[in-house]
């Protein structure tokens, strides 16, 4: 029994570990909470103190800043909205000044940075309550200050654009994309969306063509010389049963989209019948917005081919934040606004800089993109809309390992597995009574000898051991339990050997 103690404590230590790791997140999350409330509560404590590193809001973006360059960017402050409406704002050594005025703002550089000159620019690293919770004070802060919007570790560059009679705030996540900061949960979802990496293997470019095919491979084609994915042509009428063929794939579409509808070629299909079969068949769609209905893949008047406007360069970036900066570089930059829309999915809409709801284009400025994409054979690409699983939902299927398997599935079955581990000695035996070992004198040759042999090992492995795992469990631990039971017996009689009777003559 004695050989069954290591792996069994083992697994002890490993559950054990296991334990302290899960409860390690919650507890920190717990010890932040308390430490932000009580940094909130201090706020009238003084006008200038010290700041403890990892203290509340303000701490997290005081801790930012330790690592900014002055040189370029100003003179790198931490700022924070209490609840009581003063502004908090903190140095690199940790020194905090609070104003409660317009007169105490202007003595926050002199008291922060005595060494600044007067003319000196100041960057502003806001904390993330600040920019969702306090929004409405910003208007307090010196308007030649650059502004930065402090998430985890990383910060952003902000811009603030008056919009439908007010004031939204974008963070800067590349060149060509600015993401809206109107909710806290939305620009969660739209950051983990647009940092996701870009599986090229599994976005679809499809051309509505009337007489086209009316299936989808269920692989995309790719072209033997350049290695790029080719186009599929699909017929319109049949584009929403076939991405029953592309389940947990991306689909990309073009053409005008007027009052909800895609005009594509000279078809027009509602779009919401498009966003319903990507929810059905649980495929992301992706929508490229132009003001002509071409489709890619077929051929302009010069013969020419037909192709969009920078997404080919786009298809070879990490990210889907790339690929967006890459169509946005072409058009210039795009604004990025999530909303939900319901059953776990997300739309994420990507307008240029200033455009509300769908792409609004003058007379001239629609005729001439027209005008140029006729002669050039591209579709110019004026808006992005996209129709995408949640975080959530996103997360569950990227932890799959079979993907029309669940991901609890896919945990229980490891843990049963890793449990099936250390019940080996006793789930082998079993094993030999439902299919006995192979003898070699049944076969004719090695090969099927080995071959048979391989399937008995395969099918003992990833089938019976962990099915087995379970009811196998007691029975190692009882025996675990009666080795230590027994355990003085065999040392006293390990210490203490019977002495063999001498055989009478």
């Amino acid at each position: 029994m004695s050989d069954l103690r290591h792996p069994c404590m083992t697994f002890a230590l490993a559950v054990l570990v296991a334990l302290v790791l899960i409860a390690r997140p919650a507890a920190a999350g717990w010890f932040t909470k308390i430490l932000r409330e009580a940094g909130d509560a201090a706020d009238g404590a003084g006008k200038h103190a010290k700041l403890p590193d990892g203290f509340g809001a303000l701490g997290e973006a005081a801790g930012h800043i330790k690592g900014v360059s002055a040189i370029g960017k100003g003179i790198p402050l931490a700022a924070h909205v209490t609840p009581e409406g003063h502004w908090k704002f903190a140095n690199k050594d940790g020194e905090v000044f609070t104003a409660a005025s317009a007169d105490e703002l202007k003595r926050v550089v002199p008291t922060l940075s005595p060494d600044a000159p007067g003319d000196a620019k100041i960057s502003l690293y806001l904390s993330d309550d600040t920019v969702f919770e306090g929004r409405a004070l910003l208007k307090d802060l010196p308007p030649e200050a650059d502004l930065y919007f402090v998430d985890g570790k990383t910060s952003y560059r902000l811009t603030r654009r008056a919009q439908d009679g007010g004031e939204k705030l974008f963070a800067a996540l590349r060149p060509n994309i600015a993401v809206e900061l109107s909710d806290r949960r939305m620009f969660s979802e739209a950051l983990f969306q647009l940092n996701r990496p870009l599986n090229k293997s599994s976005i679809r470019m499809l051309a509505l063509e009337p007489g086209g095919p009316k299936t989808l491979s269920s692989v995309p084609g790719f072209d033997p010389a350049t290695k790029a994915a080719l186009i599929d042509p699909i017929d319109p009428g049949h584009v929403e049963a076939a991405f029953a063929k592309v389940r947990g794939q991306s689909v990309v579409v073009t053409g005008r989209v007027d009052g909800g509808v895609l005009h594509a070629g000279e078809n027009a299909i509602p779009l919401d019948k498009l966003t319903r079969a990507a929810e059905a068949n649980d495929v992301n769609l992706i929508v490229l917005q132009s003001q002509a209905t071409r489709q890619p893949g077929g051929r302009n008047w010069l013969w020419q081919k037909v192709a969009v406007t920078g997404l080919d360069d786009a298809l070879k970036r990490a990210t889907f934040a790339d690929f967006l900066n890459a169509l946005g570089a072409t058009r210039g930059e795009l604004a990025v606004t999530a909303v939900p829309a319901g059953q776990g999915r997300i739309t994420l809409k990507a307008l240029p800089n200033g455009a509300v709801g769908e792409p609004v284009t003058d007379q001239l400025g629609s005729w001439w993109d027209e005008a140029i994409s006729h002669v050039t054979g591209e579709v110019i690409t004026k808006a992005v809309e996209v129709h995408v699983r949640d975080e959530s939902i996103q997360k569950e299927r990227d932890a799959r390992i079979v993907s029309w398997l669940p991901s609890a599935v896919h945990v229980i079955y490891l843990g049963l597995w890793v449990v099936g581990l250390f019940c080996i000695p006793v789930t082998r035996g079993w094993w030999q009574r439902v299919w006995p070992r192979e003898q070699r004198g049944e076969y004719r040759g090695v090969l099927g000898y080995w071959a048979a042999r391989l399937m008995r090992g395969l099918t003992y492995t990833f089938i019976f051991m962990p099915a087995a795992a379970l009811p196998a469990l007691p029975v190692v631990m009882w025996r675990v339990i009666w080795g230590y039971l027994t355990l003085p017996g065999r040392i006293f009689r390990w210490l203490f050997p019977r002495r063999a009777q001498p055989t009478p003559t």
